[in-house]
C-alpha cells in the first residue's frame, strides 16, 4: 500500500515524512488556501525541502495547475516544472475544463514532453482510463465525490484498475477523496495503487485500545508504572 499525504500543512508533512508513512505529497488549490499560502511556487518548494530532508530522495509531490484553456494548462505545467526544478514534479491536470470538455490531448503534449501528469477529478471509470490511455502517470479517482454524484466509488476504481491491468498501462491509480479512516482499506482492496490521506486520519489508522492496554501491562510489570 502506497500512501501520499493529502495536505499543504508543512508540519503535518514534516510529521508523517519523519515518521515514514508518507510515500509523497498531494496538493491542490483548495489545500494551498487551507494552509494559508497565497502563492503556490514558494509553498512548493518548501514541501520539497520537507520532503528531501526527512525522506532523502525524491518522492512524487503533485502540485496542480489553476487555469482552464488547454494553451494556458500547458504553458503552466511547463512553468511549475522548471519553476521547482524537482525530479518528483507531477503536475495534476483535471480531465474536464468549465466547459464540460476533455483536458486528454492536454495530457498528452505534457506527457510526450516528459512531464510527469496526474490527472485528477475523475468521477468514473472510462475517464481514469482514457487518461491512463493518453499518458497520464497518475489517474487520480475521487472516491467519495464519485459516490456524491450517484456513481459505486469502489465500483470505478475496480474497472479502471482491471483495465490498466488488461492492457498493460504504466498508470497508477491514485484515490483521493478519503472522508472515513476505514475507506483507506476499501478503497485498497478495491484496487488502487495509492491512497491520498488526509493527515488527520493517520492517528485514527494507528490507534488500538489493545495496543495500549498491553503496553501498560508490560510497564507495570516492568515497575515503571504503578499498577
Amino acid at each position: 500500500m502506497i500512501l501520499f499525504i493529502d495536505t499543504a500543512d508543512l508540519e503535518e508533512i514534516k510529521r508523517w515524512l519523519a515518521a515514514g508513512v508518507g510515500d509523497g505529497v498531494t496538493t491542490n488549490p483548495t489545500l494551498l488556501k487551507k494552509a494559508g499560502f497565497t502563492e503556490p511556487v514558494p509553498a512548493w518548494k518548501q514541501i520539497i525541502g520537507l520532503i528531501q530532508k526527512y525522506s532523502g530522495g525524491s518522492l512524487p509531490l503533485s502540485v496542480e495547475v489553476f487555469r482552464d484553456d488547454p494553451e494556458g494548462m500547458v504553458e503552466q505545467a511547463t512553468e511549475f516544472v522548471s519553476a521547482l526544478g524537482y525530479a518528483g514534479t507531477t503536475v495534476k491536470i483535471p480531465i474536464q475544463a468549465l466547459d464540460g470538455s476533455d483536458r486528454l490531448r492536454v495530457i498528452k503534449v505534457l506527457s510526450g514532453g516528459g512531464i510527469a501528469v496526474n490527472c485528477t477529478a475523475c468521477m468514473h471509470w472510462f475517464q481514469a482510463f482514457a487518461a491512463a490511455k493518453a499518458g497520464a502517470k497518475f489517474v487520480s479517482l475521487l472516491y467519495c465525490r464519485s459516490n456524491d454524484a450517484g456513481l459505486d466509488g469502489l465500483d470505478m476504481i475496480s474497472r479502471t484498475r482491471r483495465l490498466i491491468d488488461l492492457h498493460g498501462l504504466k498508470a497508477q491509480i491514485i484515490v483521493g477523496s478519503i472522508r472515513e479512516a476505514e475507506q483507506v482499506f476499501r478503497v485498497y482492496d478495491a484496487g488502487a495503487h495509492i491512497i491520498t490521506v488526509p493527515p488527520k486520519f493517520f492517528p485514527q489508522l494507528l490507534h488500538q485500545d489493545k495496543s495500549v492496554e498491553t503496553q501498560k501491562q508490560f510497564l507495570t510489570d516492568a515497575g515503571v508504572v504503578k499498577a
